[in-house]
């Protein structure tokens, strides 16, 4: 699957990071590319599946029917 990430994209992401957290979890070792495709990858079926359900509540209020089958299908 291919990454929606940019190198450019991961790097704004981290210097725009610097709010303070009460509990940080610091990492001074860790690649934050990688970890941004690792966590993209992660969160991506997530994302699919709220997509899905989102889709089928709007197509339900045009024809439940056609709603009906798009919930039985994988998103």
């Amino acid at each position: 699957m291919e990454s929606h990430l940019s190198e450019e994209l991961v790097k704004q992401v981290f210097f725009q990071s610097d709010e303070k957290r009460p509990n940080p979890l610091i990492a001074d070792e860790v690649d934050i590319v990688q970890f941004a495709e690792k966590l993209e990858l992660t969160l991506r079926p997530l994302i699919a599946a709220e997509e899905h359900k989102r889709c089928v509540t709007i197509v339900a209020h045009m024809n439940r029917e056609v709603a009906s089958k798009l919930a039985t299908q994988r998103p």
